[in-house]
């Protein structure tokens, strides 16, 4: 296993040599304010689908993914630009996807990435537990494990996996209604009966297994609580006293009060940095989350507060 020394979170920040060594990353999208980038189960197939033809095209290897309705995360094997440029592909295909089924033109316009550079195998454990927990975190199930769109059905299951059908063995019609492209496929690919390209396709599963060693190293990864330790390697664990709608809904009222202004949109950047400020001393509101208000660098809201 290879680890790059050194963490650095944004592109910005790394050096050219840096930027051709393989690495672990964590990637993570900051979600939509109005609008989900999933909403439906079509929806989460073809993000699921999109992941399986995005890594086609790049050299990385995709060790572990979860698809939230308004954000999705990643972590991912291989140099930084590859890792950039898979994960930006994703974003693109998502709001392809948008555009088509919902005539969103830009909805993935203000959605940024995030990547953090893993550093160690505590981290790197940490970082695909905190990926696969994530529904957890956010309350969508009580356990993991049952989530469909991630990888976590993949790792120690002694390679069970549901009946499917090679995609190149289907009709060019009926692979273009699965894959919404013409795209060639490996044989290797194989979708389930509702046209889902089975993630131990693309997932490097194995990987993920040799670095846990032993299930039960796994499982108790997943029953801990791991996002704070994930999110101050971002700078950004929070501790969240009232929720984004909560705030959003008084936010207006102290623009207008503050700078005279009817919303943030109209905000110069200096007056968005204040406005960090203040909803960090009127709201207690944390790193993460006032960067998902103001739609700021998270990294930016962490030097500000």
């Amino acid at each position: 296993m290879f680890f790059v020394i050194g963490r650095m979170t944004h592109e910005s920040a790394i050096s050219s040599p840096q930027k051709k060594m393989k690495g672990y990353y964590h990637v993570s999208s900051h979600g939509l304010e109005k609008n989900d980038i999933f909403k439906t189960k079509e929806d989460f197939i073809r993000g699921m689908n999109d992941i399986a033809l995005c890594v086609l095209g790049y050299d990385v290897s995709i060790l572990a993914f979860c698809l939230m309705s308004n954000h999705f995360h990643f972590v991912l094997y291989g140099t930084l630009e590859e890792c950039r440029s898979f994960s930006e592909e994703y974003k693109r295909r998502c709001g392809m996807r948008m555009r088509q089924v919902l005539g969103e033109v830009q909805a993935m316009r203000d959605v940024s990435l995030q990547f953090n550079l893993i550093d160690n195998v505590e981290y790197l454990e940490n970082a695909i537990a905190y990926v696969l927990r994530n529904p957890l975190a956010a309350g969508v199930f009580v356990m993991p494990y049952h989530y469909q769109w991630s990888s976590i059905s993949l790792y120690f299951n002694n390679g069970r996996q549901p009946v499917a059908e090679r995609l190149n063995d289907m009709s060019e019609r009926k692979r273009f209604r699965i894959l919404k492209s013409r795209v060639s496929v490996p044989d290797t690919y194989i979708v389930d009966e509702e046209g889902l390209i089975l993630p131990s396709c693309y997932v490097d599963s194995e990987s993920v297994e040799k670095i846990f060693r032993h299930p039960a190293r796994l499982m108790m990864l997943l029953s801990r609580k791991v996002e704070n330790d994930v999110e101050l390697k971002f700078g950004v664990a929070e501790c969240v006293s009232m929720t984004d709608q909560e705030i959003v809904a008084q936010m207006n009222d102290l623009i207008r009060n503050t700078f005279g202004k009817e919303s943030m949109s109209q905000l110069t950047m200096e007056q968005r940095i204040k406005l960090c400020l203040l909803l960090k001393r009127n709201f207690r509101a944390g790193v993460k989350q006032i960067a998902r208000i103001t739609r700021l660098d998270p990294e930016v809201v962490s030097r500000v507060v």
